[in-house]
């Protein structure tokens, strides 16, 4: 008698299945890891570049144009132009583009670590 091989065993689907969840589980493991570095590393950039945008902000007289706004709003009223042109070029562009661009990093690394956290806890 020839046995008909063309139907597996119920049993090998769901070896299967178990070993794919197990080798996701494996890579969302690593994924956490990175991201986790990720973030670690990116907060403390953040912290650094910040520090560094409020000393450019104070040394470059950008805070002292801005609350002007606030102080004498008659004067800025008159000469609204004069004080954006300055504020304009009293802002350090550089460093507020660091900071936004390291805060984006620091922001995708806790989404994908989110993603990748809840792929170990549900499956």
């Amino acid at each position: 008698m020839v046995k008909d091989n063309s139907n597996p065993s119920p049993q090998l689907y769901l070896k299967i299945m178990k070993r794919l969840r197990h080798e996701e589980k494996i890579l969302a493991g690593k994924k956490i890891i990175l991201f986790s570095i990720m973030f670690a590393s990116s907060s403390a950039g953040l912290v650094s570049a910040g520090r560094m945008l409020f000393l450019q902000l104070q040394t470059s007289g950008f805070i002292s144009f801005a609350s002007l706004i606030f102080s004498d709003f008659g004067i800025v009223k008159v000469y609204w132009q004069n004080l954006l042109i300055a504020i304009l070029e009293a802002m350090p562009a550089m460093s507020i583009a660091l900071c936004l661009a390291i805060l984006l990093i620091a922001l995708q690394s806790v989404r994908f670590l989110s993603k990748n956290i809840k792929t170990i806890l549900w499956i």
